[in-house]
């Protein structure tokens, strides 16, 4: 599979398994879009990693926020 230069898009991934599932895919090239509650640590994780990444707060049960 070809991770480098595509981009994956991890729900709850501000944390525990989402959150290790972003940063091996930003080391690996991809670009990542951090999905996550409002209130947890994603604004802090996409700054921290910069380069091909970005928060965008939403709750997963609400199919319109996502």
């Amino acid at each position: 599979m070809k991770i480098d230069g595509s981009v994956a898009l991890v729900t709850g991934g501000a944390s525990g398994l989402g959150l290790a599932t972003v940063r091996a895919l930003h080391a690996a090239g991809a670009g990542v879009v951090i999905v996550d509650l409002e209130t947890s640590a994603g604004t802090a994780i996409a700054d921290e990693l910069g380069a091909r990444a970005t928060f965008a707060p939403a709750d997963v049960r609400d199919a319109d926020a996502v």
